[in-house]
């Protein structure tokens, strides 16, 4: 099973089991999303998800620059919200993802108000939020500005952990 897949059933047990409401698993959920592009689980290993971060690694370096992060991680967003792959995100498309979205949560994304949120907007939204930014300076752990292979896995172990190892 895709670390992926893992990941979003975790969420939904945790959900379930503690009787969070629909916000709460939402905010939990797109906190860990947004950090997958970094450390997507990879059953049974402890290993960030290789061919996701080659994919994220436009250049081929072998690291990740938060430049590639971002990329990836807002067209991997917006790519699956898009469900009828038109290049716009509608209410009725948010909705179906979370029937608990709402208006204003839309309106927050669509910056000119023509009721679609295109990439750029979303992505200019995502940027002023800064979440992949902090989970991209919490992964370069020597600080360089650049997270390697090697520091998404021991950041995939540190998720783990916190997560007392059902991811």
């Amino acid at each position: 099973m895709r670390g992926d897949v893992v990941l979003i059933l975790w969420l939904v047990r945790d959900a379930a089991s503690f009787g969070h409401s629909m916000k709460t698993w939402m905010r939990q959920m797109n906190v860990l999303v947004v950090l997958g592009m970094l450390t997507q689980c990879a059953a049974p290993g402890l290993h960030a998800d290789r061919e996701a971060f080659r994919a994220a690694d436009a250049n081929g370096d072998g690291k990740l620059s938060l430049a590639e992060a971002e990329a990836f991680e807002y067209r991997r967003i917006f790519d699956s919200v898009d469900l009828d792959g038109d290049g716009v995100v509608t209410l009725q498309e948010a909705k179906e993802i979370s029937p608990d979205f709402t208006l204003a949560k839309f309106r927050e994304y669509d910056l000119n108000r023509d009721g679609k949120v295109t990439y750029a907007e979303f992505e200019k939204v995502q940027k002023a939020k800064g979440d992949v930014k902090k989970r991209f300076l919490a992964a370069d752990l020597d600080g360089d500005g650049f997270v390697t292979k090697k520091e998404a896995d021991t950041r995939v172990k540190f998720l783990r952990d916190y997560a007392g190892g059902s991811m």
